[in-house]
C-alpha cells in the first residue's frame, strides 16, 4: 500500500440504541457524525465518486437524488429494527457492509423485557392506548414461572397489528394508523424460544413503571423476563399472550436487546468473539473517542468473517467424464438437473437427454 493511500473503512459494527430514539433516527445521526470525520473520509470520497460515475450513464430523469441533501452521505442500513421504546444492540452496516445485513435478520437475539400486569394497550406496550383492564391480585412469581414453560421451544405466535409486517406492500401499522382495515388478517408464525426465564419479580408499589398517560407509578406487579429467541419473534406479542396465560392482562413496559449474533451490550458478552456496542455518549464525545472504537469493531468483525469456515468449492470441468447422457454429465459436474418437464417438451427432452455425447 502506498504511504499516502488512505484505507476505506466499511463493514459491520454495533451501536447501543437509546430508548425513545427510533432506528431511522439512529442511522441519520450516524450519517451526520461520520460525514465530517477523518475516519470515514476515504469512504465518503469513494461513495461520491461512484454516485458521480453512475449519474454519467443515466438520463436526467433517472439520476440519483441529492442524497447528501437528505442527510444520507453513505450507503448505510441496519440488521433488524428496534421499537422506539426499546434500547440495546442495533447492528449497522456501512458501505460494502450493507450486503451482509440480511445475515443478521435471521440470527438469534437475547432480550430483557419488563412486563406490567393488569392492563393491555392497542400496541401491546406502554407507548399505546389502554384498551382493557383485568384483575391482577392472583398473579404471583410462582404462577408466572409455571406459565413460562408453554412459551419455551418451538411455538406459534401471532404478530401484533402494530408491526412493520407488510400487506400488499404497506406496513400493517400504517393501515391501523390511517383508520383502514387490514386487507387480510396477519397469520401466526412458527418461532423458536431457546431461553425464557424470570429474572426479577416486582410487587405493586416497588417499581417506577407507569401506564400510558400517567405521571404516577403503576400500582400493579411487574416482572423482568430474559428471552433468547429466533428471528421473527415479537416480544410485545409474547407479553400480551403471557398476561392472558396468567389469567390477567399485560403490557410491555421496557425492552432491552442485550445481544444479537456476536454483538452485545457491555457486560453481556458470552464469548471471546463478542463485540461490545458503542454508546451514544461515545459517539457524542467526538471522533477522538469513537473513531478507534468503530475501527476496532469493524476490524474484529472482518477477522471473524475470515475465520468462518466456508464450504469447499467443487472443481468443475476437470478430468475425464464418464457421462453417457447430458443429465449424467450435469450431475458429474456438480450441478443439478431440472425437475419434471412439461408435457409439450417431454418427448423432445427425453430424446436429447438420452442422445450419446460426441467428443
Amino acid at each position: 500500500m502506498a504511504e499516502n493511500e488512505q484505507v476505506v473503512l466499511e463493514g459491520i459494527f454495533g451501536v447501543f440504541k437509546p430508548a425513545t430514539t427510533s432506528t431511522p433516527q439512529v442511522l441519520l445521526d450516524l450519517q451526520k457524525i461520520f460525514a465530517s470525520s477523518r475516519t470515514f473520509a476515504p469512504l465518503l470520497e469513494e461513495t461520491r465518486r461512484k454516485r458521480f460515475e453512475q449519474d454519467l450513464h443515466q438520463r436526467d430523469d433517472q439520476k440519483c437524488k441529492n442524497k447528501e441533501g437528505e442527510g444520507r452521505f453513505f450507503k448505510m442500513g441496519h440488521g433488524g429494527t428496534l421499537d422506539p421504546l426499546a434500547s440495546g444492540v442495533l447492528i449497522v452496516g456501512i458501505g460494502a457492509g450493507t450486503k451482509e445485513l440480511p445475515n443478521y435478520l435471521a440470527c438469534s437475539k437475547t432480550y430483557e423485557t419488563v412486563i406490567l400486569f393488569g392492563k393491555s394497550t392497542d400496541t401491546y406496550d406502554v407507548d399505546g392506548s389502554i384498551t382493557e383492564e383485568a384483575g391482577w391480585s392472583h398473579v404471583t412469581a410462582e404462577l408466572l414461572e409455571s406459565q413460562l414453560e408453554q412459551f419455551r421451544g418451538t411455538i406459534k405466535q401471532m404478530p401484533p397489528v402494530y408491526s412493520a409486517l407488510k400487506i400488499n406492500g404497506i406496513k400493517a401499522c400504517e393501515y391501523i394508523r390511517s383508520g383502514l382495515p387490514l386487507p387480510r388478517e396477519l397469520a401466526s408464525r412458527e418461532v423458536h424460544v431457546e431461553e425464557c426465564s424470570l429474572i426479577e419479580w416486582m410487587d405493586a408499589g416497588t417499581h417506577s413503571y407507569r401506564w400510558p398517560g400517567s405521571t404516577e407509578n403503576a400500582m400493579a406487579p411487574a416482572a423482568r423476563i430474559l428471552l433468547t429467541v429466533s428471528s421473527g419473534f415479537y416480544v410485545r406479542s409474547f407479553v400480551h399472550d403471557l398476561g392472558i396465560a396468567c389469567g390477567s392482562l399485560a403490557t410491555m413496559a421496557a425492552l432491552l436487546r442485550s445481544r444479537q449474533a456476536v454483538f452485545s451490550i457491555p457486560g453481556h458478552g458470552t464469548s471471546a468473539e463478542s463485540i461490545p456496542t458503542i454508546s451514544y455518549d461515545d459517539l457524542n464525545a467526538g471522533e477522538n473517542v469513537w473513531g478507534s472504537l468503530v475501527t476496532e469493531q469493524i476490524t474484529k468483525w472482518k477477522d471473524l468473517q475470515v475465520s468462518t469456515e466456508k464450504p469447499e468449492r467443487k472443481q468443475r470441468f476437470r478430468g475425464e467424464w464418464l457421462a453417457r447422457t447430458r443429465q449424467e454429465r450435469i450431475k458429474q459436474q456438480g450441478g443439478k438437473t431440472k425437475g419434471k418437464y412439461n408435457k409439450k417438451r417431454s418427448e423432445k427432452a427425453d430424446e436429447l437427454n438420452q442422445k450419446p455425447l460426441t467428443s
